[in-house]
């Protein structure tokens, strides 16, 4: 009788202290959802993608373009107007508008600059609240350049990004990119590129899937630069209306992403920047796609063409949202070699 007796207070015991632990989780968690929500999830559904950025038929895919790398920036003027649009043919460092000998295999070519290197603090939000602080690396050393995005998240940790590569005929080529979503295993992709820009990818979460890729391929983040540096080279490209195609590879997928240009506008899009002049891109959605993300991105003269503000908005409703805050001279420590 006395076990017995001793056993139902144990059994009691523990019983209190595993409601007890579970009150304090659903205590700490429910405070975490009303400070911080709950990241990348959402019980709304997304609104319908503008008429103009849906692709109901084939669209001609320009063949990639060589680059002709500037070893200087190339001074800007300011332009004439807010919306002052050209398509003048491209202009070198000399203002002749063809590209001179020099840079990636002594061609001709495409102007092209590389941004400084540098940190980049953004505002991350989700459904329009404000989480933390994202820090942004973008670091170039001779041909060789590394970008590192951290994005912290409560409750489900940070997101990390890095594209790291080099500078090919035909710009920025990464070699590998790779993705982590808090504790979670990272996802790799690595370009295994020939000697012309072209190859074959291969994805850690898909060791058979090995697609052939073309010259001028990007990963999700590079793609933002290679546009700032044909940017910084020329702003006379990409007018308003014009689609630009970039073949782009996430953590397992190579697709061909088309992107519409609304061209050179001065407006307050970049709240930090105030009224300043920038470039929005927006990316454009295949009709029959089962699958619509709207993906919108700004980029600002006044950061050598780099994102001022990034824009995602989710099929299942929510809106993440990078905004940028300030820029500060990168750390040596952080440098590539």
């Amino acid at each position: 009788m006395i076990d017995f007796f001793d056993d139902l207070l144990l059994s009691i015991r523990r019983k209190s202290l595993w409601i007890l632990i579970t009150a304090i989780f659903l205590s700490i968690a429910g405070h975490l959802i009303l400070f911080f929500g709950v990241p990348f999830l959402s019980f709304s559904s997304a609104p319908p993608i503008s008429e103009d950025l849906i692709i109901k038929t084939d669209l001609r895919v320009e063949p990639p373009k060589k680059i002709q790398l500037s070893s200087s920036p190339k001074k800007r003027e300011q332009p004439k107007s807010a919306n002052a649009v050209s398509t003048d043919p491209l202009p070198n460092a000399d203002g002749d508008g063809k590209g001179k000998q020099g840079g990636p295999g002594d061609q001709s070519g495409q102007a092209f600059q590389l941004p400084e290197s540098g940190t980049y603090y953004f505002d991350a939000y989700a459904d329009g609240q404000l989480y933390q602080t994202a820090q942004l690396d973008w670091i170039t050393e001779g041909n060789q350049y590394r970008l590192y995005i951290n994005i912290p998240y409560a409750v489900v940790g940070p997101f990390v990004f890095e594209s790291r590569g080099s500078v090919d005929a035909y710009g920025i080529a990464p070699a590998i990119y790779w993705t982590q979503r808090g504790d979670k295993p990272p996802r790799y992709s690595r370009f295994e590129r020939d000697g012309q820009g072209s190859g074959k990818m291969f994805f850690s979460e898909k060791p058979d899937h090995t697609p052939e890729i073309v010259p001028g391929t990007q990963d999700r983040f590079s793609l933002m630069f290679q546009l700032a540096s044909l940017l910084n080279g020329s702003d006379k490209i990409d007018e308003a209306g014009s689609i630009r195609g970039i073949p782009v590879v996430d953590y397992d997928t190579l697709e061909m992403w088309q992107f519409k240009s609304y061209g050179e506008n001065e407006s307050e899009d970049i709240p930090s920047l105030g009224k300043s002049i920038n470039r929005h891109y927006a990316l454009m959605q295949r009709e029959s796609s089962p699958y619509k993300r709207q993906v919108d991105i700004w980029l600002a003269k006044d950061l050598d063409w780099l994102p001022g503000r990034m824009r995602s908005l989710e099929s299942n409703g929510r809106v993440l949202e990078l905004v940028f805050k300030q820029r500060v001279p990168i750390d040596n420590s952080k440098l590539i070699n």
